[in-house]
């Protein structure tokens, strides 16, 4: 996968951004400790007359924003890209009619080129290194898509304990409804927690709150982080998609990200750097 895509990667890992707002990131975009989305790159960015390179974000008008909080591995790779490639001014007309100029990350770098990349173009390059790499179904096909990495970022903060309207604020749904209709599966019983709530503000003697391995459910629906696994295996979150852990140090000395498929085997993707 092309280099210039590592970054895109991560900011929709831990992000949890769109493939089209990934595209979209610029110099505006970077604040302390979180990041400002406020543009998604129009489908139509490839083409050489469109002036319309960056549309507002999806249900949203122009000039509406989400911020997201930002791990420090996150921080990071925004670094380790701009120290190989510096941003270029995309001048564009917004959507009413104002004349923009964005210091974009992402953008046309050989010679001769005047598109920009769409998600259609990220996606393409996506499915050839899952392909690569091995990760591929019974019909040979890439078994993950760059959405996968929007569902890891969220089904991991839900299923660690981050409130699911934060999540659904970050990952720029309308209505909360939406990401509890995607998401709601993943959300850890609380049935121990609100046993031993309500005890303790009702009597004296507070209750031993449950073990946080146990399954509780109510619904039939479980969803929990275990420790270790049988015969010693590694942690894993189940029910919670993939798993993306970030590089080594300081996410830059082992240029390989390691995909957990649930039922699946682990395999390896790995981007040519």
């Amino acid at each position: 996968m092309s280099p210039q895509y590592r970054l895109a990667v991560y900011l929709q890992a831990g992000t949890g951004q769109r493939p089209s707002e990934a595209l979209a990131f610029s110099t505006e975009c970077r604040r302390s400790g979180f990041v400002r989305i406020r543009w998604q790159v129009s489908a139509m960015a490839h083409r050489a007359d469109c002036r319309t390179v960056f549309v507002p974000l999806k249900n949203r008008t122009e000039g509406e924003y989400r911020d997201v909080p930002t791990a420090l591995f996150v921080d990071q790779e925004m670094e380790a890209h701009l120290s190989t490639w510096k941003p270029v001014p995309v001048i564009f007309i917004g959507q009413r009619g104002k004349r923009r100029r964005l210091e974009a990350f992402f953008s046309p770098r050989s010679h001769g080129k005047s598109t920009m990349p769409t998600a259609s173009t990220y996606g393409y390059h996506f499915k050839k290194a899952c392909q690569s790499a091995g990760l591929v179904g019974a019909d040979g096909e890439a078994a993950c898509t760059p959405g996968s990495l929007r569902h890891f970022f969220a089904s991991t903060a839900l299923a660690h304990g981050v409130p699911i309207h934060e999540v659904s604020r970050w990952l720029g749904h309308r209505s909360v409804k939406t990401t509890i209709d995607i998401y709601g599966h993943l959300l850890p019983s609380a049935w121990g927690r609100c046993r031993t709530v309500l005890q303790n503000a009702m009597r004296s003697t507070p209750l031993i709150e449950a073990d946080p391995t146990e399954v509780l459910t109510g619904s039939g629906v479980s969803t929990q982080v275990t420790g270790r696994g049988a015969a010693g295996e590694a942690p894993e979150l189940h029910g919670a998609g993939i798993e993306l852990p970030c590089w080594d140090g300081a996410g830059m000395d082992t240029p390989e990200t390691t995909f957990s498929q649930v039922g699946a085997l682990r395999q390896t993707f790995r981007f040519n750097l």
